[in-house]
């Protein structure tokens, strides 16, 4: 795993590191973290100045999108500024939406109308274990075609069992001239994971929030939001109302960086989908699009299976209904892959 060298931020950040007497915010001087730093400097030429819009200028160069912001509330505050766009006016949206859309419609006073996909599910994630299949090109044309008066659609794609939507969804969306919101929390490596290119939504819809710290090597709470250059005005406002005048910026600095490092590990996935295959091929595991994750279906009992792999030293994502989930990342070395290898394949217990 080949870590990223001094993005821009970084060099900013450095900057305020070199004053030895710190007499600003926060109130720990730099004793806690020498990366959390404040606004400093005179009147409008202050820290950070332009290296943060420099830094998602270069991201968004790296994603080959119009606009790339920085989001360290998450992809929840991504999912909010999108939807805001679109206050009191309808929004069509595919069951199984992050219960961030539900918030962000109550916030922008939106109507939000299912999609009917003809299948059980819940309509909101804190209910996984329902989780509907993504909807298809030919559900959200019917509703889009009965719904006349709907604005904007709103799907989740990859969702959290690493299943997607068909891209071919933003090309309706144009011919019918309605936006596309496309909650990407769980795809931000696939601008750099070979194979998976072709399901990417942040090249095609006019919103796409990707959670950096569920699959890049960015700290929690910090997000990208791609954005087509025709609403970048109305998101940049619409990100000043739901977010704070006191950014973290060593959450920014880090975000930055993990995109950078993305670049530079690209060749990491092939060995994922190596392993990926190997251990698809040896237990029973759910079929999706991403490869680096791993949706085991144990033929024991699920919360049983899970508190083995705990007590083995191995950390699930998560137990949804009858399976566990696993995410891969090229952080993950071919040793702590072969030991999650050998415990589910039963050859010996996590260690």
């Amino acid at each position: 795993m080949r870590m990223a060298g001094k993005g821009i931020i970084s060099c900013r950040i450095d900057e305020c590191g070199k004053l030895r007497d710190r007499f600003n915010t926060p109130g720990h001087k730099g004793a806690l973290c020498l990366r959390d730093v404040t606004e400093s400097g005179v009147n409008e030429e202050i820290f950070p100045s332009d290296c943060i819009q420099r830094a998602q200028d270069a991201t968004a160069r790296i994603y080959g999108v119009d606009r790339i912001r920085y989001l360290t509330g998450g992809s929840s505050m991504g999912i909010k500024a999108a939807l805001w766009q679109f206050r009191g006016q309808k929004v069509l949206y595919a069951a199984g939406a992050h219960r961030a859309f539900a918030e962000g419609c109550e916030l922008a006073g939106v109507r939000a109308v299912k999609i009917n996909s003809g299948a059980d599910g819940a309509e909101y994630t804190k209910s996984c274990a329902a989780l509907p299949p993504p909807v298809t090109v030919e559900q959200v044309e019917c509703a889009v075609k009965t719904h006349r008066d709907a604005k904007a659609v709103f799907l989740t794609s990859p969702d959290c069992f690493g299943r997607t939507a068909d891209i071919e969804i933003s090309r309706l969306c144009r011919g019918y001239g309605v936006a596309l919101i496309a909650d990407s929390a769980h795809g931000a490596h696939f601008a750099f994971a070979e194979g998976l290119e072709k399901y990417r939504f942040e090249t095609t819809a006019d919103f796409c929030n990707m959670s950096a710290h569920k699959t890049l090597g960015a700290y929690t709470q910090s997000a990208l939001l791609a954005v087509n250059r025709a609403y970048e005005s109305g998101v940049d406002a619409a990100l000043k109302l739901l977010g704070t005048t006191s950014p973290n910026y060593a959450l920014m600095e880090r975000l930055e960086l993990s995109v950078e490092e993305a670049c530079e590990n690209r060749d990491g996935y092939g060995r994922l989908k190596d392993f990926s295959d190997k251990l698809r091929g040896t237990v029973n595991c759910m079929q999706n699009t991403d490869y680096t994750r791993i949706v085991w279906l144990p033929e024991r009992d699920a919360v049983k299976a899970y508190g083995e792999l705990i007590s083995g030293g191995i950390a699930p994502e998560a137990v949804i209904g009858d399976s566990i989930v696993f995410i891969l990342t090229p952080y993950d070395d071919d040793e702590k892959l072969q030991r999650l290898y050998d415990a589910l394949t039963g050859k010996r217990r996590a260690v």
